[in-house]
């Protein structure tokens, strides 16, 4: 199948009038194919969970996972905001099916994963070890770890991820073409052998043992979702003030030094108690959320988005916004934001409206 096929042009015109963009699904000689309307950059975007949900379909359906050149297949299944790329950091969404695994590699952007469904037995693997998979977890391949994933054989569901991508810090020199820098796993391989057990990366990522092991490259981490959502009905429980802008929100830290998750960005999961109204405040990084569970609105400059499960929405640098929930139950949002990398180059800055 190739782009000029029917089926791939009806899917064009989909992703166009949903401003949505696949990218390792439809190719073009100069990379992969910006589907949509041109949008304004650092603008705020929302995209529905449906309309996401029916173009990984589509394009499971469509696209074949195989090598890169050969019509009709790709190494991923990704759909995302139309010039989503436009921010410094992203977030958008990968497919696959039962059966699949994709292509071992590593590169220079630092990947994050939130599942959303995963079949049982499905697993990301990083450097040799094979983290489950299951809805909620987050997991993070830092830069320059070998990493694939894959998904058994059997039943019909397939696996479904939200990925969260700091194109705009490791996509610079060779990054920033088509492919960027890239090294598949080895020779004649297209899977990584799984050699390290359960739980290696998270004993021996520096806190024990006699070698000194250095801070780059940074190891996996596997956040299952069971511990954070122990962590959130602890603080339930406790009635925790939470804080005025984001509700009870956790910060994902690093296992390496507690910090943020990386050092570009970092993950984050909110909750917004029943009819909860956070102030206001704006700051010069970029957020994105994705919803996990509930319903609520965000205002943005004026802009109300109101959102529901699956949903993503991005706020710009420097744009006043707060959340609300809308329910008289609980909503629980996910989030990266790129305040570690601003902090770190001096850029960082924030503004809190008056109560």
């Amino acid at each position: 199948m190739t782009q000029t096929d029917p089926a791939m042009n009806e899917f064009a015109q989909f992703l166009s009038e949903r401003n949505l963009a696949a990218a390792g699904v439809m190719r073009t000689p100069s990379g992969p194919a910006q589907a949509g309307a041109p949008a304004q950059s650092y603008a705020s975007g929302h995209w529905k969970w449906n309309n996401f949900h029916a173009a990984l379909l589509e394009a499971g359906r469509l696209v074949q996972l195989g090598p890169f050149g050969i019509s009709g297949s790709a190494e991923m299944r990704t759909v995302s905001g139309a010039n989503a790329r436009r921010h410094p950091i992203t977030l958008g969404a990968q497919i696959l099916k039962p059966g699949e695994r994709t292509r071992a590699h590593r590169n220079m952007k630092n990947e994050t994963r939130l599942v959303w469904q995963a079949p049982e037995g499905s697993r990301f693997v990083c450097d040799g070890e094979a983290f489950p998979m299951s809805r909620g977890d987050v997991i993070v391949s830092p830069t320059w770890t070998f990493h694939d994933c894959l998904v058994p054989e059997g039943g019909t569901e397939p696996a479904i991820w939200f990925d969260g991508f700091d194109w705009g810090y490791s996509g610079h020199g060779e990054e920033s073409t088509a492919y960027g820098l890239n090294e598949y796993v080895g020779e004649g391989q297209r899977h990584q052998v799984i050699d390290k057990p359960d739980g290696y990366w998270a004993k021996t990522h520096g806190l024990l043992g006699d070698e000194v092991v250095p801070v780059f490259p940074l190891p996996p981490v596997h956040y299952p979702w069971v511990e954070t959502q122990a962590t959130l009905d602890m603080l339930k429980e406790r009635e925790a003030d939470g804080d005025p802008f984001e509700g009870i929100r956790l910060m994902y830290k690093s296992p390496v030094d507690q910090g943020p998750t990386l050092p570009t960005m970092s993950w984050y999961v909110q909750l917004l108690r029943a009819r909860e109204k956070t102030r206001a405040h704006r700051h010069n990084s970029t957020t994105w959320y994705a919803v996990f569970e509930g319903e609520g609105a965000t205002v943005i400059e004026g802009e109300r988005i109101e959102w529901g499960p699956g949903d993503v929405f991005v706020v710009p640098p420097w744009r006043w916004h707060q959340h609300e929930n809308l329910a008289a139950t609980e909503a629980t949002v996910f989030s990266i934001d790129d305040w570690p990398a601003m902090s770190k180059l001096g850029f960082y800055r924030k503004e809190e409206a008056p109560e």
